[in-house]
């Protein structure tokens, strides 16, 4: 698998599988579970940082 291709999953996949983890087992006529909120921001802000390390790295290695 290309390492671009792959910093581009590690960017997207945790967030988008914990948002319709959340979807699937919240109850029906709930109110907004901020709680789930938090924990995707969080998911998501440290997957982007670990995907732009790995794109970064990328980048330096076709340079040379």
């Amino acid at each position: 698998m290309d390492k671009k291709i792959l910093s581009n999953f590690i960017i997207y996949f945790p967030t988008i599988a914990y948002i319709a983890y959340t979807i699937v087992t919240k109850e029906e006529n709930s109110e907004i579970d901020w709680t789930a909120v938090v924990i995707a921001a969080c998911i998501s802000l440290i997957s982007n940082a670990i995907g732009r390390q790995i794109k970064n790295k990328v980048e330096v290695e076709d340079d040379i």
